[in-house]
């Protein structure tokens, strides 16, 4: 059994917070140690790893010797500093940045600091997942370079495929059919759950449309809901990708029939399909099939695939882009770089959205990515008549930049979360029917 979040509180106030009342009722079990000394600090870095994250009363930075004492343990840390700061206090986000924290939340927005604390506490996690990796694979090599590529929900397939894996060992082989048993009897049980994020237009001057992202969980056997990279890496592994993405997709356009028939016309839910999944001519085919016999509004689905699609299984992605067309559905591109604007030439035909990454969003107020060059590939989507979503958008400091590029719309915690109870009543947390995906759709009469 894992161990509840530790969160260190560095000074009296954070701990006043009733963060771990809030956050243990979004199913986040975590226990709050408080340092409000320089000795006291000292004491809890001696345990660097033992941390999940750091809440830091901004004021109490420079006198508790905060930054050195973090300094000395960064190499071992995963954990996320996170400064709390009075409302009335000048700090903004990029100089928090500057001292070494992730975020500056005010006190008194407790909704934004529940969704910071969520955020990085999920960060620290895949970091420790990185570093004990990074262990039992004999040390990092750390002059090759290499970068994380953070899995998602759409295509896992290229590193879940048996030519690019390492030769598995017996143990490794016994934790992979235990943990395959485990997810697939909680899907058994009925734990596949669709959540939506909605996706905000920036363009007032365009017609409205409600549109959201459909997510999907897994629900284990507390009830908790388990994340993408919780589960769907074992999901490709085992070959069952297909079946999941065909689930999503008729549970995602029956739920957006209800919507619109019972009155949000203007819906339009964008749903992911994995590179993977494409690649059966048969499965390719349903999916067209489930678009072709939904009764919706024209226009009110987006198909998101990755550009490996475009070149992998062009011929299936063609065919079901005609479908698509003939609905004037659309698809979109989420993984384009800023380099891409030939390939958008050249699919102008296919892409109708094109979504700007995390990487790209988080590099850009990180200064990583140029500015300059953001503006050129949203300039060049937008005149092959293409809208561009940007995704992550988790500060204010994303939006003037996001603007002056031309983004048409913006999805991240920023503006909303996928929570079970969302902006539109219609929609609801969507769970799974007793019937496992693999069972096939289920028939009427």
């Amino acid at each position: 059994m894992s161990k509840a979040k530790q969160i260190l509180c560095i000074d009296p106030e954070p701990s006043d917070l009733r963060i771990a009342a809030l956050l243990n009722r979004q199913g986040l079990a975590v226990d709050l140690t408080e340092a409000s000394s320089p000795e006291s600090l000292r004491s809890a870095m001696e345990r660097p790893d033992w941390w999940d994250l750091i809440l830091c009363d901004a004021a109490s930075l420079e006198d508790l010797g905060v930054e050195a004492a973090l300094a000395l343990v960064r190499d071992e840390l995963d954990a996320s500093l996170i400064l709390v700061k009075a409302a009335e206090s000048a700090l903004s986000v990029k100089q928090g940045r500057h001292l070494g924290a992730a975020d500056v939340v005010v006190r008194e927005d407790m909704e934004h600091l529940l969704m910071v604390c969520e955020r990085e506490l999920r960060s620290c996690a895949l970091r420790k997942e990185i570093r004990s990796l990074r262990r039992t694979r004999g040390g990092y090599e750390q002059d090759r370079g290499k970068s994380v590529m953070l899995a998602t929900i759409h295509d896992l397939s290229r590193t879940a495929r048996p030519g690019n894996a390492d030769p598995p060992t017996p143990a490794s082989a016994g934790r992979s059919v235990a943990d395959q048993g485990r997810i697939r009897s909680l899907i058994d049980a009925g734990g596949l759950t669709l959540e939506f994020q909605p996706i905000i237009s920036l363009r007032a001057q365009e017609e409205h449309r409600s549109m959201f992202e459909t997510l999907v969980r897994l629900k284990d056997d507390a009830g908790k809901l388990l994340m993408p990279g919780e589960f769907l890496p074992i999901v490709e592994s085992a070959g069952w990708m297909s079946k999941i993405d065909l689930w999503i997709l008729r549970r995602a356009l029956a739920t957006l029939q209800e919507m619109q028939e019972g009155g949000a016309q203007d819906a339009v839910l964008f749903i992911n399909v994995a590179t993977e999944t494409l690649r059966s001519e048969e499965t390719a085919k349903a999916l067209g099939a489930f678009v072709s016999a939904a009764r919706l509004a024209r226009g009110s689905v987006v198909i998101e695939v990755r550009k490996s699609a475009f070149t992998e299984v062009p011929a299936a992605l063609e065919r079901f882009s005609r479908v698509l067309k003939a609905k004037n559905h659309g698809m979109l591109i989420e993984d384009a770089g800023v380099a891409d604007y030939d390939f958008l030439v050249q699919h102008s035909d296919l892409i109708t959205h094109v979504k700007l990454d995390r990487t790209m969003t988080l590099g850009l107020v990180e200064r990583r990515v140029p500015q300059e060059a953001v503006n050129a590939l949203v300039q060049c989507a937008r005149k092959a008549g293409m809208r561009v979503i940007a995704l992550a958008v988790d500060n204010a400091e994303l939006l003037p930049m996001l603007f002056a590029a031309g983004v048409d719309a913006i999805q991240g915690h920023f503006v909303s979360m996928p929570y079970q109870n969302l902006m539109y009543p219609s929609i609801q947390r969507v769970e799974s029917s007793s019937a496992p995906p693999w069972q096939g759709p289920e028939r009427s009469g």
